[in-house]
């Protein structure tokens, strides 16, 4: 798969709660750093997207853009990550871009930064 098409599978495994499968988009030594969160392994990844798939619903994750190096080892993403918190019901959505690298066709880092619209 392209960079592109990572981001979309993972945009889509996040939608449908599915932590393993997002989680296997990444190298099993990655680094993902979106702060205030950091986290290094693929287990420690999947742990994060569970605990977060367990507490919230109706999860959406869309690329707007994404720009790729023509050897496809780094890529930098804008998107909207929107949903639903189970305790209190309020819809919260945020944009922003992540700048990946990628080795072996998995993601080997993740480091995003996003602001809440709403």
């Amino acid at each position: 798969m392209t960079p592109e098409e990572i981001l979309r599978v993972f945009g889509q495994r996040l939608a449908e709660g599915d932590a393993a499968g997002a989680a296997a988009l990444f190298a099993p030594n990655a680094m993902y750093d979106e702060p205030p969160v950091h986290f290094e392994g693929r287990a420690a990844i999947e742990g994060f997207i569970a605990e977060f798939a367990a507490s919230h619903h109706d999860a959406e994750f869309t690329v707007l853009r994404a720009l790729t190096r023509p050897d496809q080892m780094e890529a930098a993403a804008e998107w909207r990550w929107s949903y639903t918190r189970d305790a209190d019901g309020e819809r919260r959505v945020f944009e922003g871009a992540s700048f990946m690298t990628f080795r072996d066709g998995l993601i080997a880092s993740w480091r995003g930064f996003s602001a809440r619209m709403r």
